[in-house]
């Protein structure tokens, strides 16, 4: 008898596309991705939809983009939150199950009376769908109490502490804190704490699971901040060997407005000390051999158990990170140092063989992760899911038409770019369409004109070439590019709903 299909859906926070060695870099060492990257296929033009965290995840389990979700900010209500493939997969008879978190905040129209969620922000709530296997962002009190179990103090069990460097008594002299390492062993880390979780969940749905097989999604909060590694990872690159940031000095007196704003409104210049660059730089490639390392515990759990060879396993992440380019830190704006995400598919089935091993370079996004999972384990795919399945390019469909472009949406009206005086919050979001020739910026804001870069000819996004004359006509077709994408894709879900009585 056939075994059952499973997924394993991982997705690691704030986690640039170029810090893996499957991706050429050649610093870091990701040995246990970069062999899932050897038995499946890399996709190194994934983009995002959105930042921060909540908005793009809203985007990656439902399958839509942020112009349809309505969700644009951390801790913005999703509605319709039954539209995700989590619930799509507990209709067909799945348990998916949640290690982690989503980000998801609860529509309060469907709250009870006295329910604190209905007048504050709070996403610490699990999708329609999804079984509440752990809770657990930058900790869990699970994770507390198993570090109590360990002896370990009451005083450094709760979030500022765990998450606080091991600084000497004398302080951190001229490095940042977070040179040194946290005070615990990796042993006893959160990272590995929810690695454990995972392999005791797939250890227990292989023996209880009948006909159907389990689906997991499991989330990393690393090598989002706070930036902490313990022993050995804090330690185990030299900051100078790592490479230099993508930027130039002219950037600090920008000319376009939103630049304008965002330094004058009390945006910082980030790690202009470039010791203090490469020290972060050098913790949070750390953290990411960290994650690379319990990653490789999962793997090794599932050829124990015999379950490699029938599970679905997809690594990628939210957003990217910045790590000082173009001076700034974590994600957001419209530079492909926060859009770029990674993505590796690992279908173990015949089908893919084909592919197994490859680099894949066709235009992919975030949103293609939910049909894809889907699509391999034969569920049908929502109407209103606007991703598109990726086995077509894992199988080497001839059929299979790859995307001309990636969009993105990012709404500031909660940051320092708000514009003193402005009627409308709304005027502060900035559409984007990306190819391989141009990126396009298009702003809501009526002061702000757009932003044209050259990426053959400026690959680091320095040069606006949106005034100039002899780019009018490209301007106005990636104009008209930005308007079709959102008339399909704007929020329509009665239209949906409706259209079977027409």
């Amino acid at each position: 008898m056939a075994k059952p299909l499973n997924v394993l859906f991982i997705i690691a926070d704030q986690f640039r596309s170029d810090c893996l060695g499957c991706n050429g870099n050649e610093v870091i060492k990701t040995p246990n991705l970069d062999r899932l990257a050897a038995s499946g296929t890399t996709f190194t033009s994934c983009f995002n939809q959105s930042a921060p965290c909540g908005p793009s995840r809203m985007c990656i389990y439902t399958g839509r983009y942020m112009c349809s979700t309505r969700s644009p900010q951390n801790c913005t209500p999703l509605i319709d939150a039954e539209d995700n493939f989590g619930f799509a997969l507990s209709r067909e008879g799945y348990r998916p199950g949640l290690i982690g978190y989503n980000d998801y905040a609860v529509d309060p129209a469907l709250l009870a009376p006295g329910d604190p969620r209905k007048t504050s922000l709070h996403y610490a709530n699990v999708l329609p769908g999804f079984e509440r296997v752990l809770y657990h962002e930058y900790d869990s009190e699970e994770y507390f109490e198993s570090l109590r179990q360990k002896g370990y103090a009451e005083e450094l069990l709760n979030f500022d502490a765990i998450h606080s460097p091991d600084v000497p008594a004398d302080g951190p002299g001229d490095h940042l804190e977070i040179y040194y390492p946290a005070k615990y062993p990796r042993e006893d880390s959160e990272c590995r704490f929810l690695t454990e979780r995972a392999i005791e969940y797939i250890e227990a749905e292989r023996s209880e699971q009948g006909g159907k097989g389990w689906v997991l999604s499991l989330n990393y909060i690393k090598p989002h901040s706070p930036h902490i590694c313990c022993d050995p990872y804090h330690r185990l690159y030299d900051p100078a060997s790592l490479p230099a940031a993508t930027r130039r000095p002219r950037e600090l007196d920008p000319s376009h407005p939103y630049w304008q704003r965002h330094w004058e409104n009390g945006g910082q210049p980030q790690l202009q000390n470039e010791k203090h660059r490469r020290e972060l730089a050098a913790i949070y490639y750390g953290m990411i051999s960290e994650v690379d390392d319990n990653i490789g515990l999962l793997f090794q759990a599932l050829r124990e158990t015999d379950q490699w060879d029938n599970t679905l396993i997809i690594f990628t992440s939210d957003h990217g990170e910045y790590l000082g380019d173009h001076y700034l830190l974590g994600k957001g704006h419209f530079y492909d140092g926060a859009l770029r995400i990674p993505c590796i598919v690992r279908d173990p089935l015949a089908e893919a063989e084909g592919t197994r091993g490859r680099r894949l370079d066709h235009f992919v996004e975030s949103i293609d992760s939910a049909p894809t999972i889907l699509d391999w384990l034969g569920v049908d795919i929502p109407d209103r899911f606007q991703g598109r399945s990726l086995l077509g390019l894992l199988r080497g469909d001839p059929g299979y038409v790859p995307k001309a472009e990636v969009f993105h949406e990012y709404d500031y009206r909660q940051g320092v770019l708000r514009r003193p005086g402005a009627a409308d919050p709304d005027e502060h979001l900035l559409w984007v369409v990306r190819d391989r020739d141009y990126k396009y910026v298009q702003f809501a804001d009526p002061t702000m004109a757009p932003l044209l870069f050259d990426l053959r000819a400026d690959p680091g996004e320095f040069d606006d070439l949106a005034g100039e004359p002899g780019h009018a006509a490209t301007v106005a077709s990636y104009c008209q590019k930005l308007l079709r994408w959102r008339m399909r894709h704007e929020d329509q879900r009665m239209t949906h709903w409706a259209q079977q009585y027409w």
